[in-house]
């Protein structure tokens, strides 16, 4: 029996989903979409090269936009930020790795697929890709200005805007790929500062 005749049978069955095959999935279709571009994605193409029958992916995402924004988020650089990050510094240095993080990691092949996907001419994805990255991002942005919070005064629409500001020039980024370092610096001390430091 074929692996994909096998997996589509244990699905048939009621069998528990399998957790171990969701990273697989989501590096295949990083993959595909660095290689291939959005439109040209399919979830045939996904289960082919993942090993995997397509009633295995349908089980977990029920559209190709949906695998796609979950490939891009979950395997984002974003998810281990944290980790990362020197809390030991100043404020203007906790922001400045973030950023550097998000738009100067060195994973080729997620940066292609971020491309790819950017370039997409797909209004729905672009609302799901920003809704996606903007809870995570305002997470992230949430921890390190916690300290600041009530010395500063930053209000909920501050947060909101330095949230904004994140993800809406890392897409700009993705699709032109202009980040330096000097950039990043830029966004932090002209945009970001002075809305955390505007009570001072």
């Amino acid at each position: 029996m074929s692996n994909d005749k096998q997996y589509e049978t244990e699905e048939k069955r009621g069998r528990p989903i399998d957790l171990s095959r969701n990273k697989v999935i989501l590096e295949t279709t990083l993959d595909l979409l660095a290689e291939n571009g959005y439109d040209s994605l399919t979830i045939d193409a996904v289960a082919i090269k993942a090993k995997v029958g397509k009633g295995t992916i349908y089980r977990r995402w029920s559209s190709k936009m949906e695998l796609v924004i979950d490939a891009a988020t979950v395997m984002s650089p974003l998810e281990i930020s944290l980790m990362k990050l020197n809390t030991n510094q100043d404020l203007r240095g906790q922001l400045i790795d973030l950023l550097s993080v998000i738009f100067l990691q060195d994973n080729m092949k997620y940066q292609k697929a971020m491309n790819a996907i950017c370039n997409a001419v797909n209004e729905q994805l672009d609302k799901g890709m920003r809704e996606a990255f903007y809870k995570r991002y305002r997470n992230v942005i949430e921890s390190i200005l916690e300290p600041y919070v009530k010395e500063h005064r930053i209000t909920d629409d501050d947060l909101e805007l330095i949230t904004d500001i994140g993800p809406a020039l890392a897409m700009y980024n993705y699709r032109n790929q202009t980040t330096s370092v000097p950039y990043v610096e830029r966004i932090v001390d002209k945009i970001i500062l002075p809305i955390v430091l505007k009570q001072v």
